[in-house]
């Protein structure tokens, strides 16, 4: 096989708890519940010759991103020790979400290219290869919750801590409608700031044990969605996060521009929000909303939750 490519989607965290202390990187993770996206990652691997590997990673604006390149390198480490590879490789990612805005763009990346790797050397399934991405994610402290999240897909609920297929429990059901990704260029939070901080991680925690307690009570389908957006705007305000600057100050220009059909909503971790329809099934329109966003210097991107 020449290269294999494969993208996969990016993951927004409506509300989450942080459950980081197991010793176990499997069994680190978070409860919580949140949307996958259409948009994300892709990654391209490839065998070499030569006895170097050859990483790049690129923005979504087409800039390399060197910094992103020792989480792949890791990665492809790994993965050689897992599956006894020995062979070069060059890994090429590009990011089509921008990074620490809260889309789970780690995630997405790992386990895009551990799919890859994968179906590159044909060898691991598709849970094996969730779980090196997750232990990945843990190990640079990126998301808690966000591989678990993508293997329920659509939109989950995650109900037991830890990486896929097992210990992590979660479930979803698919969505397919447009949403409107917003985020303030300047105001990328990395998630480790909040969960390796004590008592960011004690009001995260309390309230988003509080909303997934509520949540579980009823069947997780179509019906659960505006008792969804309610809890996540409960979590926002309940876990203190919505009380920072820059989100309030994001979420009021998000609100003064979008109209009664719009229901706008913080994404856990960045400077960064998601609007979506109120009720699913209805037409939205994202274009006046987009260009007044656009205006004011605020990153926008439409895409479509899975």
């Amino acid at each position: 096989m020449d290269e294999v490519n494969v993208q996969v989607g990016g993951h927004v965290t409506l509300l989450f708890s942080i459950h980081s202390k197991p010793l176990l990187s499997r069994n680190q993770g978070s409860r919580g519940a949140g949307l996958c996206l259409e948009d994300g990652v892709i990654a391209s691997a490839r065998v070499i010759d030569g006895d170097k590997d050859i990483i790049s990673v690129t923005k979504m604006d087409g800039n390399t991103f060197t910094q992103g390149e020792r989480l792949y390198a890791d990665l492809l480490n790994s993965f050689r020790e897992v599956f006894s590879v020995k062979e070069s490789i060059q890994m090429d990612i590009l990011l089509e979400l921008p990074i620490s805005q809260g889309f789970g763009m780690s995630a997405a990346g790992l386990f895009a290219a551990s799919l890859a790797l994968g179906e590159l050397f044909d060898c691991g399934d598709e849970g094996q290869l969730a779980r090196l991405a997750h232990r990945l994610e843990r190990q640079h402290s990126g998301g808690l919750g966000d591989i678990l999240g993508l293997w329920a897909g659509g939109c989950e609920l995650r109900v037991t801590p830890g990486s896929p297929p097992f210990p992590g429990v979660a479930y979803g059901f698919d969505v397919g409608c447009p949403a409107l990704l917003v985020w303030d260029p300047d105001g990328g939070k990395h998630t480790a700031n909040y969960i390796d901080n004590l008592d960011w991680k004690s009001r995260i925690t309390e309230a988003g044990e509080a909303s997934v307690n509520r949540l579980k009570k009823y069947n997780w389908d179509h019906n659960i969605w505006e008792t969804l957006l309610e809890e996540a705007d409960n979590f926002a305000l309940e876990s203190g996060l919505l009380e920072e600057k820059e989100r309030a100050k994001l979420l009021n220009l998000v609100l003064e521009n979008s109209d009664e059909t719009m229901s706008c909503h913080l994404c856990m971790l960045g400077t960064s929000m998601i609007v979506l329809p109120k009720k699913l099934g209805t037409e939205i329109d994202f274009g006046n909303l987009s260009s007044n966003l656009t205006s004011l210097g605020l990153g926008v991107r439409e895409t479509i939750l899975q």
